[in-house]
């Protein structure tokens, strides 16, 4: 129990501590050297990892041609002669035998085509016209009633009017042409608006209004 006692106060062996070290010192150097041979034989191996690559973007389709508006251009318009209307030309046809040109009178008419160069005057139209003729029916009722200034004074006289006959017969208005007296035109004219009775004017068959010249005697009765 002493000598237990004893060695532990005596502490830690000097020599034995610098033989560690001195040992440690040579480890590491001997791991120094053998450092570069280790890093020789080191392989560095490299993995690769696919990586998507961004697909390109697709081509832009260049701009198509913008179709080109064409300007028309005005068709110039030959001007031609006036054509004379109102002397017809005849052309005769190819072998046919001429003879002298008659000068036709200048006329409003139609030329109906036939086929050939000569051509068909169509005349124009003329109306046919019928002047208003008394009413037979009413010729006791024509003449009028003699003026009695007219009688006592034993006058006669002849008097002249125009008449407007209507479509129904019936005279509208009456004019004085002439007349020996007012007294005679008076007398005419009254006879005439409410008397006389008239076959009307007609054109083309049409009855139409028209004037109409009249001419009343007055004579005294003999005996």
């Amino acid at each position: 129990m002493y000598a237990d006692r004893y060695s532990n106060r005596r502490g830690l062996d000097p020599a034995g501590v610098t033989l560690s070290l001195a040992m440690c010192g040579v480890i590491a150097f001997g791991l120094t050297l053998a450092t570069p041979n280790i890093a020789r034989h080191v392989t560095t191996i490299l993995i690769g990892e696919p990586i998507p690559l961004t697909p390109d973007p697709p081509p832009i389709d260049p701009p198509k041609p913008q179709p080109q508006t064409k300007t028309l251009k005005p068709i110039p318009t030959q001007q031609r002669d006036p054509v004379d209307l109102t002397t017809p030309t005849v052309t005769p046809a190819a072998g046919a035998e001429t003879g002298p040109l008659i000068d036709l009178p200048p006329t409003n008419t139609l030329t109906v085509g036939t086929g050939i160069d000569i051509g068909t005057i169509i005349p124009p139209h003329t109306p046919v016209l019928r002047d208003p003729t008394l009413d037979s029916r009413f010729i006791d009722a024509f003449q009028p009633a003699y003026p009695s200034d007219m009688r006592l004074g034993e006058r006669e006289g002849r008097v002249v009017v125009r008449v407007l006959i209507g479509i129904d017969g019936r005279v509208k208005d009456v004019e004085q042409v002439s007349a020996a007296s007012p007294s005679f035109f008076d007398a005419t004219r009254k006879q005439a608006l409410t008397k006389w009775r008239f076959k009307p004017g007609t054109r083309d068959g049409v009855a139409i209004e028209a004037w109409h010249m009249m001419a009343v005697r007055f004579v005294l009765d003999e005996g």
